[in-house]
């Protein structure tokens, strides 16, 4: 892989993270997090390790609204954890 590609598909899953942490309305539970940089950086790595973006892109762009993350993210225990920390706060 060259550096372009490389950083193409970082750019790429950080996209995809974002519209996701976005679409699932987890984005200040995460920034409120202790350690969310942390926590950010490995949930990006897993991001990262995906083989599923054209499947993530494609189910970001039919929902319309998102309950959960789909069953095959890579982050759906974290974006779980973040909504019943966002319904109990």
């Amino acid at each position: 892989m060259t550096f372009p590609q490389f950083y193409s598909r970082i750019a790429r899953h950080a996209e995809l993270f974002e519209k996701m942490t976005e679409k699932l309305g987890a984005s200040d539970q995460l920034a409120a997090l202790p350690g969310a940089g942390g926590v950010r950086k490995r949930a990006a790595d897993r991001c990262l390790s995906c083989t599923k973006a054209e499947q993530c892109a494609s189910w970001l762009e039919l929902q319309p609204v998102a309950q959960s993350a789909p069953d095959f993210c890579q982050n759906q225990d974290l974006f779980a954890r973040l909504k019943t920390a966002k319904a109990a706060g």
